[in-house]
């Protein structure tokens, strides 16, 4: 569902391409998620270097910041704004939400906390819900990779269930976002995780969160370039992580910019050979270069494409008109992307 306030940007490929499906699917197809849904990813982490003391009374300067970077591996750790995901999170209520760099609290128990700090393990406890399930709250399913525990999907329970996954009350479907490390051993841990949602209207559909390797020298380049290799092409095991589904969603961060560091980067490459007009998978997020950036103001490397779906109006909070930030604070580094997504697989 999409609140109304977000019914803003790039309607009219929604218009079109509406009326190239009716033209090929029929007079009256029939869809399998009727009014569509609404689709989020957001790389809540931080890092330093931010400019964090240009408001040194917000609460969070280049102090906080390297305290985030040492223990808490700048994953979402500043209490004050997980409070502020939370509240967003409330507001726009998506269907599918993707995050990445998350905390996941069981880390607490390996560090010293200072109590004076106003970060996440000052309230942790054993019997505490993670803190993706505090985000979201309790009408969602949650699935995160085993080995990447930064690395979630949310899926709201009027879309549908994610397979396989059966946990109870605050508990969390850990592996239930299903992934590989790159076969090269590139990266020693899972980047890319894939799971299938039962749809609560009949038919299914696969999302893939994506979190590539940062990083700009030829190593760094040449992982993420296998990363997205694992996507569209062999994950490791024969299959690629979108599957062979008719309804695929692929969104995260992809640590590249697929317009400014095309042919220059080979994972900006890898990705256009499957992403864009004429190709596998179109672009649910905007192909417009004026399109809002998400990462530092500069790049636009947090993306959403699909195949078997259309995309409707999207959002950056902080930089679409009309969207405020998620936190008027200098703390994230990325912007959430937040879409409307249309079916367009007839049953």
């Amino acid at each position: 569902m999409l609140p109304a306030e977000m019914r803003v940007w790039s309607k009219l490929p929604l218009l079109v391409a509406l009326a190239s499906c009716a033209s090929a699917c029929g007079d009256d197809p029939t869809f399998a998620i009727p009014g569509g849904f609404s689709a989020l990813t957001f790389n809540v982490g931080t890092t330093v270097g931010l400019g964090h003391d240009a408001n040194t009374a917000d609460g969070y300067t280049s102090v906080e910041a390297k305290i985030a970077d040492a223990l808490y591996e700048n994953s979402l750790s500043w209490n004050p704004a997980e409070a502020a995901a939370k509240a967003f999170l409330s507001r726009k209520e998506p269907d599918i939400a993707g995050f990445q760099e998350l905390y996941y609290d069981p880390w607490c128990e390996q560090i010293t906390v200072d109590p004076a700090l106003d970060f996440v393990c000052k309230q942790y406890a054993k019997q505490r819900p993670l803190q993706i399930r505090r985000l979201l709250g309790a009408s969602y399913q949650i699935a995160c990779l085993r080995e990447q525990l930064d690395n979630c999907v949310g899926v709201h329970e009027r879309l549908g269930r994610i397979r396989g996954c059966d946990a109870q009350g605050d508990d969390v479907c850990i592996g239930a976002l299903d992934g590989l490390a790159p076969p090269s051993g590139c990266s020693s841990r899972p980047r890319i995780g894939s799971l299938v949602i039962e749809l609560a209207g009949g038919g299914e559909l696969t999302v893939v969160l994506v979190h590539g390797t940062s990083g700009i020298g030829q190593d760094d380049m040449a992982c993420r370039a296998e990363q997205m290799r694992q996507i569209f092409v062999d994950r490791g095991d024969g299959q690629p992580a979108v599957g062979s589904g008719a309804r695929v969603l692929v969104l995260g961060d992809l640590n590249t910019d697929p317009f400014k560091l095309a042919g220059t980067d080979p994972s900006a490459d890898e990705w256009n050979a499957h992403v864009g007009k004429d190709k596998p998978f179109q672009y649910i997020s905007s192909d417009d270069p004026k399109a809002p950036p998400t990462y530092t103001g500069l790049f636009r490397i947090d993306h959403m494409a699909a195949r078997g779906l259309l995309g409707g109006a999207c959002v950056v909070p902080g930089q679409t008109p009309g969207e405020p930030a998620v936190l008027d604070v200098t703390y994230w580094d990325h912007l959430p992307l937040l879409c409307q997504v249309q079916d367009a697989t007839p049953r």
